[in-house]
């Protein structure tokens, strides 16, 4: 019913460019991803990622002391690891910035590829999507929330693994589809000595040295589907697992809520109206529920058995 993959890492050209797809895209970057997809040399990607290339506006403002910018479908910011420009809903263009390459490059990934991707009018989710019998689900959350335990037990029953951490869901005539990401999921080290993995060889997580990179190339799935069900998993004080399907307009608050640059909200960059119809699509597409668990409690088997149920 499934289908695995064995992946061919067909290098770098002439040009020192590295092939890659990604979220169902064609992506040229001058930096290489041992964790991505690689593929042979396309003519014309549909992103790239370029070491350098700042515009020498954003360098004025970053000698002024600015730390970012906002135009209409174009951002830039400096975190003090690196320097970001995502623009032409195409292109990011990075530079270290107070710390190694590496360093700076571990932002691409998440949080860059999330708002390029947006640009791009895809819905992106803070969560994993994974492929459980016959079925596309999104297990979306904020950090800490559990999602990482909860996606590790359901590849131990079988599921396959579509994306880690972050979720892209695009539309194709109406039908809102999930894109495969690449085949790795990043582990905090209890899950790591939990499910006793050998650490021997995997990257660790630059700003975050508690995490691992786990490969899941034997349980990805590598085909855009359709989004049939999310689970949102939040913590509260709740004595006791509380689990409900959510309909109405409380669906379309759960997915905005799973926005993974949901934060950049609350300044200059918005959420506009057609993003807002997405969303609305979305919701009308999926069933959502919602789980509220207790952090001090373990309900890992009981939440499992709710979206095994479920699904």
């Amino acid at each position: 019913m499934y289908k695995v993959l064995n992946f061919e890492l067909k290098g770098n050209d002439e040009m020192g460019k590295y092939y890659y797809k990604i979220y169902g895209l064609t992506l040229a970057s001058d930096y290489e991803f041992p964790q991505f997809v690689s593929i042979d040399a396309v003519e014309d990607a549909d992103i790239e990622i370029e070491y350098g290339g700042i515009s020498e506006e954003i360098n004025s403002q970053i000698s002024k002391g600015v730390y970012g910018g906002l135009k209409k479908n174009e951002i830039w910011f400096d975190n003090h690891v690196g320097v970001f420009w995502i623009h032409d809903s195409k292109k990011i263009n990075f530079i270290e910035s107070g710390a190694s390459i590496d360093d700076a490059a571990q932002y691409l990934p998440g949080m860059c590829f999330a708002i390029l991707l947006w640009y791009r009018q895809m819905i992106m989710l803070h969560g994993a999507c994974l492929r459980l019998n016959g079925k596309t689900i999104i297990v979306a959350g904020n950090s800490g929330s559990g999602k990482s335990t909860i996606t590790t037990e359901l590849i131990k029953k079988g599921a396959l693994l579509m994306a880690d951490d972050v979720t892209g869901i695009g539309v194709d005539n109406g039908t809102y589809i999930s894109y495969p990401a690449f085949p790795f999921q990043k582990l905090c080290t209890d899950q790591v000595e939990k499910n006793c993995i050998d650490t021997t060889g995997l990257r660790q997580i630059r700003y975050d040295l508690n995490k691992f990179e786990i490969p899941r190339v034997d349980s990805f799935w590598d085909k855009p589907e359709k989004a049939d069900i999310l689970f949102r998993i939040e913590v509260s004080d709740v004595e006791s697992l509380t689990t409900e399907e959510v309909i109405g307009a409380e669906k379309i608050k759960m997915i905005t809520d799973s926005i993974f640059i949901k934060w950049l909200f609350v300044g200059d960059f918005k959420l506009e109206p057609n993003d807002l119809m997405r969303c609305i699509g979305l919701a009308n597409q999926i069933k959502i529920h919602k789980i509220c668990r207790n952090k001090e409690k373990n309900t890992i088997n009981e939440i499992l058995d709710y979206i095994m149920n479920n699904v």
